[in-house]
């Protein structure tokens, strides 16, 4: 396992926006030809940029929010889609969907209903565990101790094949991979992550001192998923509940096997990651304000930068960030290490 970042001197920098006006950019993706795809999450839209600077709202979904977007063949491109009835209200689908350059959209699996029929992390448990009668008893209900609900949120899509994608799916706590013709498939079950509980997040959560010491596991809520040149899958994670700072992580998934292994943590609300060539592990820190980098066995911080909400990676080695996913105005931005 590497080691969390410092607060060393910072090591790049970033340009001027390159695409501005993007209301929630949660997703990103270059294709190999620098068409730039972006997620709007807030405003369920896909925004496309050719290279020459043409701009266009490829696909749009009232009462719904897209965080991930990536590309695929014959200038198509997958999205993570999630259709609500009305605010505040559970989704009433969670799809996989194929957008078409077009923009028609085909529907090519439904993550709730795999959620559903299979709740793979239905097994593993959450919350205090293990405390003394009387300390469980003075906890709220919301930090009892549970197992994994049936709920789905697929956040960001990878490419494996123009076939073939794996799926973050942040509720799910799983990464599914989704075949066109076939049923979709868990490959792995992130591990719940463990919170130590200090006096200062005791008093700033308001739990009681019993659990001072005390181990919280949170869900997992992975993020996103890459493939890396090693061909293992790399998957960004934020504990879910009471999310302490430094707490996030990067684990690394066997696709053949499903087994995951922690590369680094230390991370504050990572929600993104993308992978270069030589194996660094770019990350964006939506908490931290920044974007670090994984190297070597050394975690570091490359960049500051305003609320990012996703990181990627160019065929040419060029390394694009959104930022301002909470801000007026979203852009887009290039960050040199």
């Amino acid at each position: 396992m590497t080691t969390p970042a410092t607060a060393e001197t910072l090591s790049g920098s970033v340009s001027p926006p390159i695409i501005e006006g993007l209301i929630g950019p949660l997703g990103l993706d270059v294709s190999d030809n620098g068409t730039i795809y972006v997620a709007e999450g807030f405003a369920g839209q896909i925004t496309r940029v050719l290279p020459g600077g043409a701009r266009s709202v490829l696909f749009t979904a009232e009462g719904a929010s897209v965080s991930g977007v990536a590309s695929t063949a014959l200038g198509r491109v997958v999205i993570t889609l999630s259709t609500f009835p009305e605010e505040e209200a559970p989704p009433l689908d969670t799809t996989l969907e194929l957008v078409n350059p077009n923009g028609s959209a085909i529907t090519l699996a439904s993550l709730l209903d795999h959620e559903v029929e299979n709740n793979p992390d239905g097994d593993q448990s959450y919350g205090f565990l293990n405390l003394p009668a009387g300390c469980q008893a003075k906890l709220p209900p919301f930090l009892q101790p549970y197992t994994g609900i049936v709920e789905s949120n697929p956040y960001k899509v990878a490419t494996l094949s123009p076939i073939s994608y794996a799926v973050a799916d942040a509720a799910g706590n799983s990464i599914v991979r989704v075949t066109v013709g076939q049923q979709p498939k868990t490959v792995a079950v992130l591990p719940a992550v463990p919170q130590r509980i200090t006096p200062a997040a005791a008093a700033q959560l308001g739990l009681p001192l019993c659990t001072v010491g005390r181990v919280y596991s949170s869900e997992p809520v992975p993020t996103d998923v890459e493939v890396g040149p090693d061909g293992f899958w790399y998957v960004s994670s934020l504990p879910g509940g009471p999310e302490l700072p430094g707490t996030g992580s990067v684990f690394r998934v066997n696709p053949d096997s499903g087994a995951v292994s922690l590369v680094a943590r230390g991370f504050s609300g990572a929600v993104d990651l993308a992978v270069a060539d030589d194996g660094t592990i770019y990350v964006a820190e939506l908490n931290a304000n920044r974007i670090s980098a994984i190297s070597n066995g050394v975690v570091s911080k490359v960049v500051d930068l305003f609320s990012p909400g996703a990181v990627e990676i160019g065929s040419d080695g060029t390394i694009y960030a959104t930022t301002g996913v909470f801000g007026p105005s979203g852009s887009v931005v290039i960050v040199t290490p």
